[in-house]
């Protein structure tokens, strides 16, 4: 019975206790609301080095430099083309429409072009998914997808 009393004294008072709380005063802090970052001035490097070991088996591996050989062509006048480098990046469409618009890129500068269009003096003359046709200087050119 004591432990009873005991238990429902408790839950009285936390009862009672809680639909009259004491009125604390909150302060409120002064903080600083300027955000000064500390500037950092160091350079990290890192280098990558080769293994010589197989990381998964835990063995010396067979890697043998690859010897590459440099051909020197002989450039005669027709060879010497200053065409720029075309690169044909992909296709962008909208769901159940024919239009579709080419992204190329062009001596590192990308633009998207539609059929016909023309730019730095290359017309894009037709297009699938996997490869366009070009004509730069009165001749035609197919590059593929890259």
């Amino acid at each position: 019975m004591a432990a009873v009393l005991g238990i429902w004294g408790t839950i009285g008072y936390k009862i009672i206790n809680g639909m009259s709380p004491d009125d604390t005063i909150i302060q409120e802090n002064d903080f600083d609301l300027s955000f000064n970052p500390k500037i950092n001035d160091e350079t990290k490097t890192f280098s990558i080095e080769t293994l010589d070991r197989d990381p998964f088996l835990g063995t010396l591996s067979n890697n043998q430099k690859e010897r590459t050989t440099t051909t020197v062509l002989k450039s005669t006048p027709e060879s010497i083309d200053n065409s720029p480098l075309i690169i044909y990046n992909g296709l962008v469409k909208k769901l159940n429409s024919i239009d579709q618009v080419f992204i190329v890129s062009i001596n590192g500068n990308q633009y998207l072009l539609k059929k016909g269009q023309t730019a730095d003096s290359i017309k894009l003359i037709r297009g699938s998914e996997k490869e366009i046709t070009i004509g730069y200087r009165n001749k035609s050119q197919t590059i593929k997808r890259q």
